[in-house]
């Protein structure tokens, strides 16, 4: 199934409680919403004119997102945002949003990791490793917040305010990650670079599970209930399926420059720039 987005470039997708997909369009700007199980599922866009959402996280009553002006952002379920200013010059990218109320998000341009809590108080927690460029980020079921270090070649981890350095070891090319997720297995994460996925189990041990193509640049990870993982494979445009066992799996998509995906009950639904939003039936 695909859902055609004329005119929009989708890059991030997630659901909410009700089945709805929430996606953010990089063009032209602003939310868009699609509930796929209408008969003829329409989409809904919500311009954010002046303004760059990257990456969201949807809960059970708002939708979060990143803006690249330094912002983060809240819709809650009546269509109102509410805009966070965050310090000059943060950009910020990867989000996360808690159950218990906490809002993390990275900061590339000032080279941090932030904390949104009760609504307004913000926390920034400097990375140790310069120009580590932290991308996208994830919280554990211990309410641990990980981060793909993309210019680092390493994952961070903020644990009582302190950030612990999770070295990746070398594949075919320095690793350089970008997507990450927690799943029942371990911390998966997307080497762009290398042309692989891996996953740090709770003891520490790393696992890399590299694909044939080392062009085929996997840019999100989603952990799926099983145990086992997807990838979006950007460079090949293709979803990868990734058991815990580390058999591989690979699916053609429609279009081009796969981004953000989520995997629902029965399929897995890929935001793609080129102007869709695919779906791929779970095996």
């Amino acid at each position: 199934m695909t859902i055609a987005l004329p005119g929009q470039a989708p890059y991030a997708v997630a659901g909410d409680p009700t089945g709805t997909l929430w996606l953010t369009v990089l063009t032209p700007p602003g939310l868009a919403h699609v509930d796929p199980g209408d008969p003829e599922p329409a989409v809904h866009h919500e311009p954010l004119p002046e303004t760059r959402p990257m990456l969201l996280s949807v809960t059970a009553d708002a939708v979060w997102y990143t803006r690249a002006d330094d912002r983060l952002a809240r819709r809650d379920p009546s269509g109102a945002h509410a805009v966070i200013d965050l310090p000059k010059g943060t950009a910020p990218y990867g989000i996360t949003a808690t159950p218990g109320g906490d809002v993390w998000f990275t900061a590339p341009g000032t080279n941090q990791i932030g904390r949104l809590s009760g609504g307004a108080a913000i926390t920034m927690v400097d990375l140790p490793v310069p120009d580590a460029r932290p991308a996208m980020l994830t919280v554990d079921a211990a309410g641990t917040p990980w981060a793909a270090l993309n210019g680092a070649a390493a994952l961070a981890r903020v644990r009582d305010g302190a950030v612990e350095i999770v070295e990746l070891p070398e594949g075919r090319t320095p690793p350089a990650p970008v997507g990450i997720t927690a799943g029942e297995t371990g911390i998966w994460y997307a080497d762009i670079a290398g042309g692989s996925v891996g996953r740090v189990e709770e003891s520490g041990k790393i696992h890399q599970f590299p694909f044939d193509d080392p062009a085929c640049r996997p840019h999100a990870v989603a952990a799926d209930a099983d145990g086992s993982c997807w990838a979006t494979l950007w460079g090949s445009g293709e979803l990868a399926h990734i058991t815990a066992g580390g058999d591989i799996t690979l699916h053609p998509l429609p279009g081009d420059e796969p981004h953000g995906l989520w995997p629902a009950d029965t399929h897995v639904w890929v935001a793609m720039e080129s102007g869709a939003l695919a779906a791929v039936a779970k095996r």
